[in-house]
């Protein structure tokens, strides 16, 4: 039953080439930091000092060890955590899962036009 095999899709044929593998992980390092931790700091406040703290009295997670709010106080080290991990798997797989069904999608609009 070797000829049975379905050939493999865009998506497994793009994701297996160590080129695009890398630049893949450079571009979501670079959507992490950028975007990724400033929302991050912005749900660690929310979490632990309430939305009116960030929005109004201006408390911000400042950078540096160890991690403090802007006026003085320790940021406690389970919201970071659970915050950072949150965020880092909604980038990542967020945004690897975007991609695979964006390609698919392509592979099949575009595979039916030129087949029909």
């Amino acid at each position: 039953m070797i000829g049975t095999e379905k050939p493999k899709d865009l998506a497994d044929r793009v994701f297996e080439k160590t080129k695009f593998q890398i630049a893949w992980i450079l571009w979501l390092g670079f959507i992490f930091i950028s975007v990724g931790v400033p929302f991050q700091r912005f749900l660690v406040v929310w979490w632990v000092r309430g939305a009116d703290a960030y929005f109004h009295q201006g408390i911000r997670v400042l950078r540096g060890k160890p991690v403090r709010f802007s006026d003085g106080q320790p940021v406690p080290s389970l919201p970071d955590a659970v915050t950072g991990f949150g965020v880092f798997m909604l980038v990542s797989l967020g945004l690897s899962l975007l991609l695979v069904h964006s390609l698919r999608f392509y592979e099949r609009h575009f595979r039916s036009q030129k087949a029909g």
